[in-house]
């Protein structure tokens, strides 16, 4: 364990981002393939099974399967945020595999531009935060 801690220390900020995002993307993936097979109704959200209640952005992973059928309104019905997700994890992946290919760090750039852009403009982060809590509340009350 002490070897992989030290492998860490080693791995510069921008090549821990691509690891970190790419080992994200998978396991996303998974989760997505995963959700698209399972019988209809069924959901894979821990914190609705252990409380109860949806989390923030419980529907998501059903919001993007059905824009993967082609049905947008009942993507947003389901959870806008798998619009969201749907466009970042697309744009992501596609800066990822450009910056492999012509050994570039447009992803490593954008993601600093986006960081610095959310601590400076505060009202910006507060209008995000706000739309998930909104977004929450509305999947209580629709009973996600």
């Amino acid at each position: 364990m002490s070897t992989i801690i030290e492998l860490l220390k080693t791995i510069s900020a921008k090549n821990k981002l691509y690891l970190t995002t790419g080992i994200v993307c998978f396991f996303g993936l998974i989760w997505l393939y995963i959700d698209y097979h399972s019988p209809t109704g069924t959901t894979l959200c821990p914190i609705k099974h252990v409380t109860g209640y949806p989390c923030p952005s419980c529907g998501t992973t059903r919001s993007v399967k059905s824009l993967l059928d082609g049905d947008i309104m009942q993507a947003i019905m389901i959870n806008p945020l798998g619009l969201l997700v749907s466009i970042l994890a697309i744009g992501i992946i596609v800066l990822m595999l450009i910056d492999l290919i012509f050994q570039k760090d447009y992803f490593f750039r954008a993601y600093r531009w986006i960081e610095h852009t959310l601590q400076k403009q505060r009202l910006l982060s507060i209008i995000l935060i706000l739309f998930i809590l909104l977004n929450w509340i509305w999947n209580i009350k629709k009973g996600l």
